[in-house]
């Protein structure tokens, strides 16, 4: 499912990496012996929860936020990728694994902004770098789809982000 996406090789990596448990977040730097860290909890939350990619990208409350913009509700008792084929299900949307995709990796963007930069999560900056990040991606799309991904991404997306249309648009 994401090798044949439209997203560019470098996402597609990523979750791949997700889904194979090799992202390289506390638990996993720990279960490697590499101890940069003083701790595995959660840097994007207060719940005191280990930092797994089932945390991150699923519990987390930071996370949840961010699917809820989507309108994605994970059914957490499933593994991730029959999460993602139910979620998909659900939605019906042609563009919905990319959606996902960028989603989740804009969610570990956010993470490492927090862990090497200091900055606070923000799901303002979160949305905004999901749009600019959609459109970027869209251009990836066939031509036929472009249009209707990118309108899609929009309405999927409750919250207003000024900047991220103005600057990209000209490229559809």
């Amino acid at each position: 499912m994401i090798w044949k996406s439209s997203c560019t090789p470098r996402i597609k990596f990523f979750i791949w990496l997700v889904l194979v448990d090799r992202l390289n977040t506390k638990t996993v730097l720990t279960r490697k012996h590499i101890a940069v860290h003083h701790d595995e909890i959660c840097v994007m939350c207060d719940t005191r929860a280990t930092e797994t990619i089932e945390h991150l990208f699923f519990l987390c409350p930071f996370a949840r936020q961010c699917w809820m913009t989507l309108n994605f509700v994970w059914d957490i008792s499933l593994n991730i990728e029959d999460r993602l084929a139910r979620v998909r299900e659900a939605n019906g949307q042609e563009f919905f694994v990319e959606a996902a995709m960028i989603a989740t990796r804009e969610l570990w963007k956010i993470r490492d902004d927090k862990v090497f930069e200091r900055q606070n999560p923000s799901h303002a900056g979160w949305v905004c770098n999901f749009k600019k990040q959609g459109l970027l991606q869209s251009l990836r799309f066939k031509a036929d789809l472009r249009s209707p991904s990118i309108f899609g991404l929009m309405l999927l997306v409750k919250s207003v982000c000024k900047n991220s249309l103005n600057s990209l648009v000209f490229l559809i």
